[in-house]
């Protein structure tokens, strides 16, 4: 029986496979022969320029046989990697550095805001609440004296 190598892991059979697993990869294992069936490259039926060309022919050139999902994620190449490898040769050199397109911090500092929150009820029903509260109390006291 041949061995089944799935996302880095080799197993003798597919009933070694967590439940996970399985399903994946007998989901991947039907699509995958529907979808190689392609006999014609992307550039017979697609005008490009003849760079965009140049770069479809490169990626294409490394692309492995296994699918994305099978691949283990230290062996995915990183951002950098990609740049390279699709980025024309006479820009291969230049950073691919994101931070360029990071919105910068504003040059003047955030102002408060005019319109404030407005306290007066939530001020006249504390001072109403207040009274009432010394009012009792100076009753009772009133009560006890005499």
């Amino acid at each position: 029986m041949p061995k089944i190598v799935f996302r880095g892991k080799t197993y003798n059979s597919v009933f070694e496979m967590p439940n996970e697993l399985r399903e994946a990869y007998q989901v991947e294992k039907r699509r995958g022969p529907a979808g190689n069936n392609a006999s014609k490259p992307l550039t017979d039926f697609v005008e490009m320029s003849d760079e965009i060309r140049d770069m479809y022919e490169r990626a294409l050139g490394t692309v492995k046989d296994k699918s994305v999902s099978s691949q283990p994620l230290s062996e995915l190449p990183t951002t950098e990697d990609i740049y390279r490898q699709s980025a024309p040769s006479h820009m291969k050199n230049l950073p691919s550095d994101e931070s360029a397109f990071r919105p910068s911090p504003s040059p003047v500092p955030p102002a408060h805001p005019a319109i404030e929150e407005d306290n007066g009820p939530r001020r006249l029903v504390l001072t109403i609440i207040g009274v009432m509260i010394l009012a009792g109390a100076a009753f009772f006291v009133l009560q006890y004296m005499n």
